[in-house]
């Protein structure tokens, strides 16, 4: 999960606005909680009962910080900026890999253990 979700920051990192590079640089993913003033995708989910806190694992991917508090309104726009997405195109960009990585990596491991075990 941590190499898809670093494809996926990567992207954004690709299409983000770079003036100063504190957005850019806010850009990542985390198993914990993400910075404050950041905004994200959602947790992703794995596992078949992803609605149960004990079965799954989850990976947050963020854009904003203290820094780069602005971020969303770049992402969005506002009454005077216009909308500059590099979030979600990012993320709708890399969703398929980031989903196929995880899938074959995971049955990649079960055959590894099957053969193994």
């Amino acid at each position: 999960m941590e190499e898809a979700a670093q494809d996926v920051v990567d992207e954004m990192r690709r299409l983000a606005p770079k003036e100063s590079g504190d957005l850019v640089r806010s850009i990542s993913w985390t198993w914990g909680e993400v910075p404050p003033g950041s905004f994200m995708i959602d947790e992703i989910r794995s596992g078949k009962n992803q609605g149960d806190q004990y079965a799954t694992l989850r990976i947050k991917i963020y854009a904003g910080d203290k820094d780069a508090f602005y971020a969303r309104f770049q992402e969005f726009g506002t009454v005077d900026m216009p909308a500059h997405p590099f979030f979600f195109p990012g993320w709708k960009a890399k969703r398929a890999a980031f989903r196929k990585k995880i899938r074959d990596r995971v049955r990649a491991a079960i055959r590894e253990a099957w053969r193994n075990g």
